[in-house]
């Protein structure tokens, strides 16, 4: 089936991926690049629409109808087009997916916003700077991360490391202990997964990075929502961490951040404590 990626909002060509192979397209002619822009405003528009059922379903149905349309002009261009997702459109304001089987066009956030870094997280309070060294000193000091997590504020007395409740918070939200009692499917599943790994003892550094591989590994069936948390999660930038400290900081990304907001990687705070 052919596929259309345009960059650019089309402007700067595109990609045709078919039988054949991928061959570059060039621009389109301006009409169709602006029926295309106009489609993806209304498609991202509905977003922010107010929450009335009449107004979003009259909304839907002018979209969807001037979608099938714009798509049979780009078929003109390029040929029969095929599947729910044949067209790819990606520009400076977001984007879109549409196919040609006349279903409902699906907005893309895009560009993807760029992860922050460990240090971004705790110049921004959202991670405490003494989780990153609480967890490198009891590894050091032989440790187990299963301790680590599951009794951090025990570890941290006899270490003469003093711990805010929220990182003793923040630890205990991917202990072994608390994974049959979260709420979130994804997030239980992640958190599942993470347990594995740390048994395993094979795969702290890889984990986040090489989901599919580690979990295949692992006999772990991961859900599509779960290996994007876990990717995007894994962007942040994790400098000079060691893999203990960098394999427990993705799983603790995870689990706060928003999975309805991943690509923009919102952290939000559960513990309900304040942060000075």
């Amino acid at each position: 089936m052919t596929k259309v990626i345009l960059f650019g909002g089309g402007d700067a060509g595109g990609l045709i991926i078919g039988s054949n192979g991928v061959r570059p397209i060039p621009p389109f002619d301006p009409s169709i690049r602006l029926q295309l822009r106009g489609l993806s405003a209304l498609i991202n528009g509905i977003k922010c629409m107010p929450e009335n059922p009449q107004t979003l379903r009259e909304m839907g149905t002018l979209v969807n109808r001037v979608s099938n349309l714009v798509v049979e002009q780009v078929e003109a261009v390029v040929g029969k087009l095929g599947g729910d997702n044949a067209i790819v459109y990606l520009d400076a304001e977001d984007g879109f997916t549409c196919g040609s089987t006349g279903k409902m066009p699906i907005p893309i956030k895009w560009p993807p916003h760029h992860p922050p870094s460990i240090v971004d997280l705790i110049t921004s309070g959202q991670i405490e700077r003494e989780l990153i060294d609480f967890v490198k000193e009891a590894s050091d000091k032989g440790f187990s991360i299963n301790e680590i997590l599951e009794n951090s504020a025990v570890i941290s007395g006899k270490l003469g490391i003093k711990l805010s409740e929220c990182t003793v918070h923040d630890l205990k939200q991917v202990a072994p202990s608390r994974s049959e009692g979260i709420a979130d499917p994804e997030g239980r599943e992640i958190v599942q997964f993470f347990n594995k790994v740390v048994d395993d003892g094979r795969y702290l550094s890889t984990w986040g990075s090489q989901p599919t591989k580690v979990a295949k590994e692992l006999q772990v069936d991961l859900s599509d929502g779960a290996y994007n948390r876990i990717v995007a999660a894994d962007a942040v930038e994790k400098v000079a961490c060691g893999p203990v400290v960098a394999g427990v900081v993705v799983a603790i990304v995870i689990m706060l951040v928003d999975r309805n907001d991943i690509a923009n990687m919102q952290v939000r705070d559960y513990s309900g404590i304040a942060k000075l």
